[in-house]
């Protein structure tokens, strides 16, 4: 299932149709020295790729933050794992 669809609770195969597949994106200016792979419909994967990261990020501000405790969940540290 694609992420984005899932935090915003979408039907992503109805958004896509049942032949799109997913696809799976790497996040490189998110996290600090760390790169994010996440899995995205067709059309959330163009749409980031016209936006760029930030902006997708801050339109889909629910996915950011499911990212964010996937972060904290993944590393135990007193560093923010944002390197904005």
């Amino acid at each position: 299932m694609c992420e984005v669809c899932k935090a915003e609770g979408d039907d992503y195969l109805f958004k896509n149709g049942p032949k799109k597949l997913l696809t799976t994106s790497n996040l490189y200016k998110v996290f600090k020295n760390a790169i994010a792979p996440i899995r995205l419909c067709h059309i959330h994967s163009i749409e980031l790729f016209h936006l760029g990261e930030r902006r997708f990020l801050h339109d889909h501000i629910f996915f950011a933050r499911n990212l964010a405790t996937r972060s904290k969940s993944q590393t135990a540290g007193d560093d923010s794992p944002f390197g904005i």
